[in-house]
């Protein structure tokens, strides 16, 4: 969960850094997320297995992919994306080597509600028919929805006066994100069963069921509805 918020942060802040080493450090995190991603699907898989037949095997799998994601946190890899981005924080030379002064120059609150505004517009014209939409169009929404609500809490200092409006907004975008996650959680239960072998297991129709997704696309589509009546916070 740190490193999606660690990830989400680079990217939101992206146009403040003219600077290859940024670059090059958001593509080593991404590469770590990558290395746990496989343990963190089978945990939710666990956690909505009905069978003993699966649960078991799905257990066996998780041993190997926490092996692999302690290997790679091990790893002289990971290690160096540690020390680099300790030293890239220090050092600070990303406060100096701009090509645009421009973003500089705008206040804190310009900056964020800039932010805010982008992202809200994408999850809420891209999650106008959620119900009708393929997997990838609500799997984009729910980035966005992921990336405001980060940011939302990221600059909450700035907000202390709109505490309340904050706090309403905040449980809004955790409906919604709650919603999209466990439907991108079913989108992608049949492909990871697949890489592991596990398709024809008996109990894997549970994790696939269309009976749930047309469940979570109904309370998905409300929680939609209430993140877009939400009175946004920055305005």
């Amino acid at each position: 969960m740190a490193l999606r918020r660690l990830r989400s942060l680079c990217s939101i802040a992206k146009s403040l850094f003219d600077d290859s080493r940024f670059d090059h450090l958001r593509q080593e995190l991404k590469w770590l997320a990558s290395e746990l991603g496989d343990a963190r699907n089978i945990d939710v898989m666990i956690g909505r297995a009905s069978s003993d037949a699966l649960l078991c095997r799905l257990r066996d799998a998780r041993d190997d992919a926490y092996g692999a994601a302690e290997a790679s946190l091990s790893s002289v890899r990971a290690r160096s994306l540690m020390i680099d981005a300790a030293e890239w924080i220090s050092m600070r030379d990303w406060r100096t080597e701009q090509s645009d002064e421009t973003s500089h120059e705008q206040s804190s609150d310009d900056f964020a509600s800039g932010v805010f505004d982008k992202l809200w517009k994408k999850v809420a014209k891209g999650g106008d028919d959620l119900v009708d939409a393929d997997d990838e169009t609500r799997h984009e929404v729910r980035i966005a929805a992921k990336k405001l609500r980060y940011a939302a809490e990221f600059f909450e200092p700035l907000y202390k006066a709109q505490a309340k409006r904050h706090r309403r907004f905040i449980t809004a975008m955790s409906g919604l994100q709650d919603e999209l996650g466990s439907l991108n959680d079913l989108a992608t239960a049949s492909d990871t069963l697949s890489a592991l072998g596990l398709s024809d297991v008996e109990g894997t129709d549970n994790l696939v069921s269309a009976d749930d997704k047309a469940k979570l696309l109904q309370q998905a589509a409300e929680a939609h509805d209430t993140f877009v009546e939400t009175k946004r916070f920055w305005r």
